[in-house]
């Protein structure tokens, strides 16, 4: 079975966070223990990342194992697109672009399409988003009911188990609407804004 780009995503991120971390990467057997598969799969992962153009993988001889290197400037946080488009759930997403940050594992950011949450985001704004489930009811997260689009709203419920959640905007000119848990799911937690020129200054296009 040929490997599963969601995996692929997850050991990327995994290369860069010991990168921020400890200025080496890690040892590839321990990598692959870490996420429970074989070292040849491994290394089919690392052959599919390479000719995505995320890293460089270069043999060392028999009974060695081969030097991988990150590529620049594919680094930083990605940038997906417009928040109306959505980030697929399962598959691997190529960025449009990145933003010269530090690396931060499992985040990522999206331009906002709209006006849903002005004054407070505006359109064109650029959101900071964390892949994580929200701890508190009112965080904005960035989220999707059943089919639809990714939509940025305030996410409100009440009960350690709720059945129903509320998405508010913080424009009062738009709905508030309430959604059945089951039809839910959260793309990630806002984390930061940028606007304006701060966003050309930190853009690297993801292009070759």
């Amino acid at each position: 079975m040929p490997p599963r780009p969601v995996k692929q995503l997850q050991i990327l991120e995994a290369l860069r966070e010991a990168y921020a971390r400890h200025g080496h990467l890690p040892e590839l057997t321990a990598l692959a223990r870490s996420f429970g598969i074989r070292y040849p799969t491994l290394r089919e992962h690392l052959r599919a990342l390479e000719a995505k153009g995320e890293l460089r993988v270069e043999s060392r001889g028999p009974g060695r194992s081969p030097r991988v290197t990150l590529l620049g400037p594919r680094s930083g946080v990605p940038l997906f697109g417009e928040i109306a488009a959505g980030v697929p759930v399962g598959s691997y997403p190529e960025p449009d672009a990145y933003l010269s940050l530090r690396d931060r594992p499992d985040h990522f950011a999206l331009r906002v399409r709209g006006d849903s949450m002005a004054d407070r985001i505006e359109h064109g704004d650029v959101v900071l988003l964390h892949r994580t489930p929200p701890r508190r009811s009112g965080e904005i997260c960035a989220v999707r009911v059943g089919e639809d689009e990714t939509t940025l709203k305030y996410l409100e419920w009440r009960g350690a188990t709720p059945r129903r959640y509320r998405l508010r905007p913080h424009n009062p000119a738009y709905p508030t609407l309430a959604v059945p848990a089951e039809e839910l799911h959260v793309d990630g937690v806002f984390r930061g804004l940028l606007r304006g020129e701060v966003v050309d200054e930190l853009l690297i296009e993801g292009g070759d």
